[in-house]
């Protein structure tokens, strides 16, 4: 029997981790394939026919659903069995089984009942006992319920196939140390989940080690809520102890609950950059939050976040959720601004999407939502927000991407955004600004960028400080960023000053070097292999 599982990821450095935990844990030879959402559907078509596979199994998420549809209506029709899985076929089999080359739906975690599965189809038998499937017998649908697979330690690895190895250093490798999540969020489909359950101590260890032999320079934790881990601790231990600063983990925190002596621990023995927080606050508002069955300690939230923020060692990205019950724009641009004064590194502002399955979405009418019915199920509006604040939401967000989350930017813009009348005034603005002046929305340069906030300050004085940030966010030496020239004798005089205080030989800080004068000081930037070193020259101390 010749079997072929589909995966299609939002971009190139995705992998598939349900595909090769389905081919790990089965007992079949299974061949595996992926795309990316911007290949050409034509060449997937092509590429899933080339071979005449008995089954094919497709891993259908939000981001690749209108693709896959697609992809299936065009597949001719031929004695291969097609099975859907993933989240977004889960929780309303019917629709995907009526259509004629859908025959199985796999619900839930599926190693187990895949396996079934296929023998049932190599048997010429109907899956009648395998949990989690559904399927139809004389237009009549059978639901077999989920079932989650309770002890992981059966589980085998996704990770120890060869073909993986050679672009393991250019992709995110993923890696499980539980399943489930103890929280309920209604909006979240791991709340449907019943059970929290975890994987054996030595078997993450050795899942970890194994990917960092092998190569692998970001590994991110799959799991809902990484220090809901008893092991969590020792897992932090284990990967400082490794000693290996190429690659960066990255881990689902909840904040509140995340204990102090582990951020002071991190925070003493961990290299910069090693771990990754990705922290969902989604709402300050204390009644939005528990309308959505959250129940979050903000002041505990803030206390920690600071403390995360306080050595610079961690780095942190939060999450914000617009759209959610009884948040109406003054009470988002007030969770807006309480977050981003926080300083995150990266703050993703996010909408509310119905997902299939969630408590949310069987509550639309509660609140008064109206949303997209088609992936990925954006909301519209709601009984608090209109269809205009949406709008303006979005603007907001596209700015924070560009003025902030890309990381052009320094120190001195973020000062200048938190002077200004408030950070979501800040980029409401410049957004209205970026609109009317139609600076571009893709295929932006940083000159753009920098041009955009220059133009939007409207004063030198005040953009000054902000040419720092220009010279630093390049490794080599840059254009200028404007006329501005100093004359070839202070410059002569500059640079030897520089050579003789940071021991530089002279003709390289002439050859790979920019010189700005900004009030009081002169600031040389340096470019050297890949690096940039910033010098103050304070004028007084120039004669």
């Amino acid at each position: 029997m010749k079997i072929l599982l589909v995966g299609i990821n939002a971009k190139y450095i995705h992998t598939n981790n349900a595909i090769r935990l389905l081919k790990a844990n089965s007992d079949f030879d299974i061949d595996l394939i992926e795309f990316t959402i911007k290949d050409d559907i034509d060449e997937i078509i092509a590429a899933i026919t080339k071979n005449q596979y008995d089954v094919i199994g497709f891993s259908i998420y939000i981001w690749n659903i209108s693709l896959f549809i697609n992809i299936i209506d065009k597949l001719p029709l031929n004695s291969s069995k097609f099975i859907l899985g993933g989240p977004e076929v889960s929780y309303e089999s019917e629709y995907f089984l009526n259509k004629e080359q859908v025959h199985y739906i796999l619900k839930g975690e599926s190693e187990r009942s895949f396996n079934q599965l296929l023998h049932c189809i190599n048997k010429n038998e109907l899956p009648n006992e395998v949990p989690g499937i559904s399927f139809k017998v004389d237009n009549t649908t059978i639901n077999n319920p989920i079932q989650e697979i309770m002890d992981l330690s059966t589980l085998k690895s996704p990770h120890h196939f060869e073909f993986d190895i050679k672009h393991i250093k250019n992709k995110i490798s993923y890696i499980e140390s539980s399943r489930g999540c103890p929280y309920k969020c209604s909006y979240c489909l791991s709340s449907l989940e019943k059970k929290v359950r975890f994987f054996p101590l030595q078997v993450v260890k050795d899942e970890i080690n194994y990917l960092i032999f092998k190569g692998a320079k970001t590994i991110k934790f799959l799991d809902r809520t990484f220090n809901a881990n008893k092991h969590t601790f020792d897992l932090f231990d284990y990967i400082i102890g490794l000693k290996n600063h190429n690659a960066v983990f990255q881990f689902e925190i909840t904040g509140d609950t995340l204990d102090t002596s582990i951020i002071q621990y991190l925070n003493e023995n961990a290299p910069s950059g090693l771990i990754r927080f990705e922290i969902g606050i989604q709402s300050t508002n204390y009644e939005t939050n528990l309308l959505v069955d959250r129940f979050q300690n903000k002041d505990k939230l803030f206390t920690n976040i600071k403390l995360i923020q306080d050595k610079g060692v961690i780095d942190l990205h939060l999450d914000l959720i617009a759209g959610l019950p009884k948040e109406d724009i003054t009470s988002f641009k007030n969770t807006f601004n309480e977050v981003f004064s926080l300083n995150p590194k990266e703050l993703q502002l996010g909408f509310l999407k119905m997902l299939k399955g969630t408590k949310i979405r069987k509550e639309a009418a509660k609140y008064g939502y109206i949303y997209n019915q088609e992936s990925p199920y954006n909301i519209i509006c709601n009984a608090f927000l209109s269809e205009q604040d949406i709008e303006e939401i979005l603007l907001v967000e596209r700015m924070l991407n560009i003025f902030h989350n890309k990381g052009y930017f320094g120190d001195n813009v973020l000062q200048y955004i938190n002077q200004y009348e408030s950070p979501y005034a800040f980029f409401l603005d410049i957004g209205v600004f970026y609109q009317n002046h139609k600076f571009p929305l893709k295929g932006y340069q940083i000159n753009d960028v920098y041009k955009a906030i220059h133009d939007f300050i409207g004063n030198e004085e005040i953009f000054a400080p902000i040419k720092i940030d220009y010279y630093l966010n390049y490794k080599v030496k840059p254009k200028k960023w404007d006329k501005e020239a100093l004359h070839s004798d202070l410059k002569n005089k500059l640079y030897g000053y520089a050579s003789h205080k940071h021991s530089i030989p002279l003709h390289k800080l002439f050859k790979n070097s920019r010189i700005i004068s900004i009030k009081d000081n002169y600031h040389i930037f340096f470019y050297k292999e890949l690096e940039v070193k910033h010098y103050i020259l304070h004028k007084k101390d120039i004669s």
